[in-house]
Order: C-alpha cells, then structure tokens, then sequence
C-alpha cells in the first residue's frame, strides 16, 4: 500500500479492495440482501454474520469516481435501506492480544495518516472495551479525541468482530450520518424522557435532516404514551395525538398538546385538515399503516408537506412491499426516503415530503 497516494487520494486504495462491509441491525441481513439483490445485482455477497454483510463490488464499479472519493456512496447506502453503514475493507486483524492487533493495524496502515478513528463492534452485546481500543488507534495517527467533525474526513473504521478478530475499513465522513460511529446515533434520550418514541424520532430529525418550523400544525397517529408528541413539542409546535390509550401526565397537561382519545380510523377526514405533518407510529402491520395514511391524504387538496411514519415489520418479507409503498407515497405527491433507524426496532422509517420542498 502506498501511503503517500492514500494521503492524496483514497481512490487508490479503493482500487486495491474490491471488497465493502455493510453493518445492520441484526436480523435485518436477509432483507439487506433482498434490497441488495433488486438495487445492485451485480453486487456479490460474500462474508455474513450477524451485523455485518460483507459484498464483493466489481471492479469497472468501484473504480468510479464517486466510489474513489467517499469509500462507500451515501446514495448507494440509502437504497440498501437495511444499511446502517458501509465502509471500504482494508482486511482483517488477528492476534492473542490487543497490543498484538494493534500493532498489526499500524504494520497495514503505515504512514496512513486519518482524520479519525471509529471503532465499533459488530455485536453490541459483545463485552469488550471498545474506549481501550479508541484510544490506542488514534495515538497512532496523534488525534486528541473521536471523531465529531466536519466536512470531507477520512475515516479509519475499526469492526470489533469477536474477542481476538478485527475488520479494518475506511469511509470519508461527506455527511453528518458518516460521521456517527458505526452508523449509530450518537443521541441519548434525556433523563426526562417518556419512552423510546423520542430518541427514534430524535434520529429521524438528524437522519433525514427534517426541518420543523416553530407553530407548525402536527398530527401523530398511535401517539401514546407520549415519547414522540414530547420531542415534537420541544420544537414548539402544535401537536395533536391520535391514540384510545391514555397519555402521559406531561404531555396530556401541555398547553400546545390536544388528545384525540380515538382510534385513527375514528377520526373524520375532515378533521386531518390544516395540519403541516402527520406522524404515525401505529403498532399494526405496514399495510395497515400505510391504509390509514392513503385514507388521509388522497382526500385532501391540501396536503400536509411532511410525513414521518414507522413501519412495523413483523416479518421481513413485508420489506419486498417497500417500493409500493414509495410508489404510493409518489403518487400523492411526495419524494419518500426510507432507512432502518439504529434507535429502532425490527422497523423502518418513511420521510416523504413535497415534492416542491427542498430536501435537505
């Protein structure tokens, strides 16, 4: 490997590896590889464990220039969907002990000089010291702390891949989401926080770089207990929760929050009207989902400029109806991304805007 061209241009070493590591959530690989097999068939799997799907890209494809210059395209990695993160592979790492397997990281990298360094495990339930490993990585290449910065960076990715295995790969941070280690949000949930909703909505926000404006007219369709209503109303705007269970004390007695004590299918249509966002995190099937939403939105001239809605996948051969469901999307006259959030669960996330607003 030739340091100094690395330095220069990444390119080069994508041109030595034809090879990229995809991380999930587990149980996700299959449906990763379904979305896979429809978005890029020329794509070869090859190594799959748990977490982490690795694939063998043809060499006339990652020689172009947008392989050459990020590692792992950002657009490439949305329609995977199931993709938490891609990095470009640099190999594998073995030895008896941590000194022993960084050492042979230094002995493969060189005089590589990084802009940081993530290291992150394959398995989160794995119990192994990721900070030790962090720490002795970055003195390599004399960086002070983790990587939180901006712009264009060149990412040395460490996968913890079991007790005495490592994977080494490497991505530019073009984005903010690459510059999340390992593709997990780095948000927590505030010690005030009612439930789960808040965080996954939390990431959503940053995630599709959702722009909520103060006032805004929002409706969340399964509201309860309250997590989701709670971050929307940090953002100072007007919520309307649609659920039969009760909500929480906090969010029940805000002064911006109304309870429509109901079912969604209760709610008459003409009652959906003037809100800028509906949000819907319903724990029934997809298709029921997106049922409810097509009951709202093809009546209505005046269609809301946002939709969040989470998508519960009981089973993971609903994933195969996920074109439709952007087709559906499209044809009420929205532009509709989807990702599997790392907050979440065996689920995925739809934004759909108008399509006559920016993306961001």
């Amino acid at each position: 490997m030739n340091a100094q061209i690395l330095q220069a241009s990444p390119s080069a070493l994508l041109q030595q590896s034809e090879f990229v590591l995809v991380g999930c959530r587990h149980g996700s690989e299959s449906a990763l590889e379904h979305r896979q097999k429809r978005a890029f068939p020329s794509f070869q799997k090859s190594y799959w464990r748990k977490g982490l799907v690795t694939f063998r890209i043809p060499a006339h494809i990652v020689s172009k220039s947008e392989w050459c210059h990020s590692g792992f395209p950002d657009d490439i990695l949305e329609q995977l969907v199931f993709a938490r993160i891609g990095i470009r592979s640099l190999g594998q790492i073995t030895g008896q002990t941590e000194d022993e397997r960084i050492a042979a990281t230094h002995q493969l990298l060189g005089s590589v000089k990084v802009d940081a360094v993530h290291v992150w495990k394959r398995d989160p339930r794995l119990q192994i010291d990721t900070d030790s490993i962090q720490r002795k990585l970055a003195s390599l290449h004399a960086l002070q702390e983790e990587l939180v910065t901006s712009g264009r960076n060149l990412i040395l990715n460490c996968v913890v891949d079991s007790v005495d295995r490592w994977w080494i790969g490497w991505h530019v941070g073009n984005v903010q989401t690459g510059q999340w280690s390992g593709g997990y949000y780095p948000g927590q949930i505030p010690p005030h926080g009612i439930s789960r909703a808040w965080l996954k909505l939390d990431e959503a926000i940053a995630r599709f770089g959702i722009q909520f404006q103060s006032g805004e007219r929002v409706c969340e369709l399964g509201a309860a207990p309250g997590g989701a209503c709670q971050r929307l109303l940090e953002a100072h705007l007007k919520v309307v929760g649609v659920d039969p269970a009760t909500m929480h004390p906090q969010i029940a007695g805000h002064e911006q929050f109304t309870h429509w004590k109901k079912r969604a299918r209760d709610v008459r249509i003409r009652d959906f009207s003037g809100f800028d966002w509906i949000l819907t995190d319903m724990n029934i099937d997809p298709a029921s989902t997106m049922a409810s939403l097509e009951r709202i939105l093809s009546s209505h001239p005046h269609k809301p400029r946002g939709i969040v809605a989470t998508l519960k996948l009981s089973d993971l051969s609903h994933a195969e109806e996920l074109d439709q469901w952007c087709l559906s999307c499209a044809s009420w006259g929205y532009q509709t991304r989807v990702q599997q959030l790392s907050t979440g669960g065996q689920e995925i996330c739809l934004v759909a805007q108008k399509k006559n607003s920016s993306r961001n």
